[in-house]
């Protein structure tokens, strides 16, 4: 008799895991190929991260993670940062102190790791245990941190990502304008639509969408001022200037007052639908690719990663800004070879033209 599997089922060609904790539902999306208990393993890790059945030791690594959160709630990777710690935590042990953990118990960890997850995936584990490790020991501190002689698992890189502009139209104007309800109910505006327009006519990621306000937005200016963005380095606020496009997309949003926080990954399962309905495999594009398409198109204009970094708040010097010209390299690359041909070609025949028409006679002394 086969076994039931309780929050597991099939949906959309793989395996969709669902678990209820404290009333709040945590899903996630597995390949087909998937092992079962690998699934039934990431469901057990939601009920021990976020079900608190634990007790933690006063004074132990479990304790000054408990601490650690606390100092760091605002973060808006908050929710992933408890979880990868919380994987350390089961893995060196909660009730011990946090300066008896060493390297070498780090590198065995992280080894384990990479024999089942992709190396961006441990990057980031490891990338939380530092940060605690920084913030608990303090920028004054003699302790060493363990993590940064550890290593630092090399991931693929970036690929150029993004959509021409015929398809994302093609994309949003294939997603739903109103929203599904009860039979003899009114139509419900769908904010879908109009929220994923500003994102790809303005580039401004999805989290920061959600904190402007009505009062950010200055449709005579053609501007709207955006809050710090706290990833990364941190960048303080700014007044982004709109484009024609971005300015509409913005005229709309306001008139269907879409302001407030939003589910990001509602939004995205909506552009993956939009996408399908237009002839795009969605399994291909992600919500952020407007984000990626904004910023390769801007890039492709101006061909300053420094004007892309400040329009896609990106702190000074940032090296992810580089990422975002991927998409436009080949284009740019393809502009340079012409103009680097055509001066050839022009050298060439200004030398013919100044070359002697006959050779010179040598005499010998």
């Amino acid at each position: 008799m086969r076994r039931k599997l309780i929050g597991i089922r099939r949906r959309r060609g793989g395996w969709r895991v669902e678990v209820r904790v404290h009333r709040k539902l945590y899903t996630k999306q597995f390949p087909l190929a998937t092992p079962i208990g690998e699934l039934r393993d990431w469901r057990d890790d939601q009920v021990e991260i976020y079900g608190g059945t634990h007790t933690t030791t006063v004074g132990s690594f479990g304790a000054d993670i408990q601490t650690y959160l606390g100092r760091v709630s605002s973060m808006p990777s908050y929710k992933q940062r408890a979880a990868h710690l919380e994987l350390w935590a089961k893995e060196l042990g909660r009730d011990r102190p946090r300066r008896s953990i060493s390297t070498e118990e780090i590198d065995i960890v992280i080894q384990g790791w990479l024999e089942t997850r992709k190396p961006g995936t441990v990057r980031k584990r490891r990338t939380a245990l530092q940060s605690f490790f920084a913030k608990m020991n303090g920028k004054k501190s003699r302790e060493v941190n363990p993590v940064k002689a550890s290593e630092n698992p090399i991931g693929a890189k970036a690929e150029a990502r993004g959509l021409d502009y015929f398809r994302i139209a093609a994309a949003i104007a294939a997603m739903p304008t109103h929203r599904d309800t009860k039979k003899g109910s009114p139509p419900r505006l769908s904010l879908s639509a109009i929220r994923a327009r500003v994102l790809a006519y303005t580039g401004i990621p999805p989290g920061i969408l959600g904190q402007i306000q009505p009062t950010d937005l200055s449709i005579a200016n053609g501007t709207v001022r955006v809050v710090p963005r706290h990833k990364g380095k941190g960048v303080e606020a700014r007044t982004l200037p709109l484009t024609a496009e971005g300015l509409d997309a913005f005229k709309a949003f306001h008139a269907a007052h879409a302001y407030g926080p939003f589910s990001i990954i509602a939004l995205n399962r909506s552009f993956k639908r939009g996408c399908q309905r237009a002839g795009i495999d969605p399994k291909t594009v992600h919500l952020y690719d407007l984000r990626h398409s904004f910023l390769t198109a801007l890039y492709l204009v101006t061909r300053d990663l420094a004007t892309v970094g400040r329009l896609g708040l990106h702190a000074e010097g940032s090296k992810v800004t580089a990422r975002y010209a991927k998409g436009a390299d080949y284009a740019v690359d393809s502009a340079a070879a012409m103009a680097l041909n055509q001066f050839l070609a022009t050298s060439r025949q200004l030398s013919l033209k100044l070359a002697p028409s006959h050779p010179q006679k040598v005499t010998r002394g």
